[in-house]
């Protein structure tokens, strides 16, 4: 099994009142702050154990379809499917990408059914460049580019409520991208859809294609860095920090 790289980043990631914790279950990384009043070893054990069975239903099913895995186009799934399983395959569909492309997105947003069910209502889920976010305040979030002139003073700004936001780029990590994009950035309600849309405007291959596919995408805001220019749409705005 691959063991999952190590996310430097999250040395930067302290919200105020809130108390992190991380787990871990094969490729899957993930960063979680609650309410510190709300943490309890066995938060984290609950957290673990739905992690363990949210991956076993997806590696079942790809096991059993093989191009669940591997389509690098949306495919359909059975109505008997795991509904991650099948909220991936109906969000791919949205913007023409394979049903991997949301699986970040789709674990973060079960692990936030479960922090609700456990009665939490405030909490922030990171999935390598995944982020899943329930605050009544608003929360900065960092953006990396990749270009030392930006990395740690590029941000964006997120209004209270609950938002996926999800990033996607050619230079950063390892996940596979088509394009040529230093990052591309996307603001929804749907953390599925963001981490899918993500995907697709991460393979954009000129500012003109970005611009084209941003056009495309029913989002609350996107940003797309690319040949050192920004494609903006909605409500994700840049916001530049005076210090790192």
């Amino acid at each position: 099994m691959v063991r999952p790289e190590k996310r430097f980043y999250r040395r930067f990631q302290k919200p105020k009142g809130f108390a992190s914790f991380e787990v871990i279950v094969g490729e899957s990384d993930l960063w979680i702050a609650v309410p510190q009043g709300e943490y309890s070893p066995a938060l984290e054990r609950a957290v673990e154990e739905t992690l363990i069975s949210l991956r076993s239903q997806i590696e079942a099913y790809g096991k059993r379809r093989r191009e669940f895995f591997t389509s690098l186009t949306p495919i359909e799934v059975e109505p008997l499917a795991p509904r991650i399983v099948k909220k991936m395959a109906l969000e791919c569909g949205r913007c023409g990408v394979g049903p991997m492309a949301g699986v970040a997105g789709a674990i973060n947003l079960f692990i936030g059914k479960k922090l609700e069910k456990l009665g939490i209502d405030e909490f922030i889920i990171e999935n390598g460049g995944d982020t899943y976010i329930s605050r009544e305040a608003e929360t900065v979030s960092l953006i990396l580019t990749g270009e030392p002139r930006l990395d740690g003073k590029l941000a964006v700004c997120l209004p209270p409520g609950r938002w996926g936001l999800s990033s996607s780029s050619s230079k950063i990590g390892h996940s596979l991208s088509l394009g040529r994009v230093q990052i591309a950035t996307v603001l929804s309600c749907n953390p599925v859809y963001s981490d899918c849309c993500a995907t697709y405007l991460g393979n954009s291959t000129s500012p003109e294609n970005a611009l084209r596919r941003v056009k495309e995408l029913e989002v609350e805001g996107a940003l797309v860095l690319i040949d050192g220019k920004f494609v903006i749409k909605g409500n994700l705005k840049p916001v530049l920090l005076k210090s790192a």
